[in-house]
């Protein structure tokens, strides 16, 4: 993926074509966009003054053509011309803008996917600006979401467990499965795709965040920590138990008991209804 595409539509925009400057300035966006994208995969933090030559260096695009219909410019990363810095970002992070979804929710920094949308929101009334590649040369239209909107949604943090299934390492996305076969939908960044992969069809422990949908449901999750787990179905590694750094002890003294008496036999009558009518469903 070393071709991204952007399709600009609207109002004979074919014809007429587009203001220079409104072009200038979604070019300018672009770039700032994939400079803050090699920050981030270099953990270099933004700040004021010129950014350093690696970062200059990995974050280099340039126009290769202007095709003719609605105007469809081509963006291509440059051939280096010296020596690379010891880690190269710049595919990472130019597949990372390609595979954007258009979410505010994704896997793209914070800063990024705000650049993103000043681009559009600098654009003339009526023109519509697309994100693509070769195979799909629209595929996310790049809108700024409106200000409401993105201060309602409250992004909350998720532990879950569950299989992991339908890795896809292109678009850093998968799916957490429970015992009954509904899932969670996952977003992850270049730097969890080999654990992802590695653990991809596993049961396994996930940190990160997301937000509820009107139903009470988690939406897409983005990854911050994914670990192996032990399912419940799984039988008890003896040899582990036995080699655990950190085990398990009982502790009498720190039991925790009924603060009021209760029926035993009524609890367990209790338990056993509902483990039937669970049965029944």
């Amino acid at each position: 993926m070393n071709r991204l595409f952007l399709t600009f539509e609207g109002p004979r925009v074919g014809e007429d074509g587009l203001p220079v400057d409104a072009f200038t300035q979604t070019l300018t966006g672009m770039q700032d966009a994939m400079r803050l994208m090699v920050e981030h995969l270099g953990g270099r933090r933004p700040g004021p003054g010129q950014p350093p030559r690696w970062v200059r260096e990995q974050s280099r695009i340039q126009l290769t053509a202007v095709r003719p219909g609605s105007l469809v410019a081509e963006l291509a990363m440059p051939p280096p011309d010296g020596q690379l810095h010891l880690e190269d970002h710049t595919f990472q992070a130019f597949t990372a803008i390609c595979n954007w979804d258009g979410s505010r929710d994704s896997t793209l920094p914070a800063a990024v996917t705000d650049r993103l949308y000043d681009i559009a929101s600098a654009l003339p009334g009526g023109v519509r600006l697309w994100l693509g590649n070769a195979e799909t040369v629209r595929k996310t239209e790049v809108t700024r979401p409106p200000s409401a909107a993105r201060s309602t949604v409250q992004r909350e943090e998720a532990l879950l467990y569950g299989w992991l299934k339908e890795v896809n390492w292109h678009k850093g996305t998968a799916q957490l499965h429970d015992y009954s076969g509904s899932y969670v939908r996952l977003r992850f960044g270049n730097e969890y795709a080999q654990n992802m992969l590695r653990l991809a069809t596993q049961y396994v422990e996930i940190r990160g965040r997301g937000s509820f949908s009107q139903g009470g449901d988690w939406t897409t999750i983005g990854v911050e920590e994914i670990t192996a787990a032990r399912s419940l179905g799984e039988p008890l590694d003896v040899e582990k138990l036995q080699n655990d750094p950190n085990p398990k002890t009982f502790d009498s003294d720190n039991l925790v008991t009924a603060s009021e008496p209760f029926d035993v036999d009524d609890f367990v009558r209790i338990i056993h209804v509902g483990r039937d009518e669970g049965r029944k469903e």
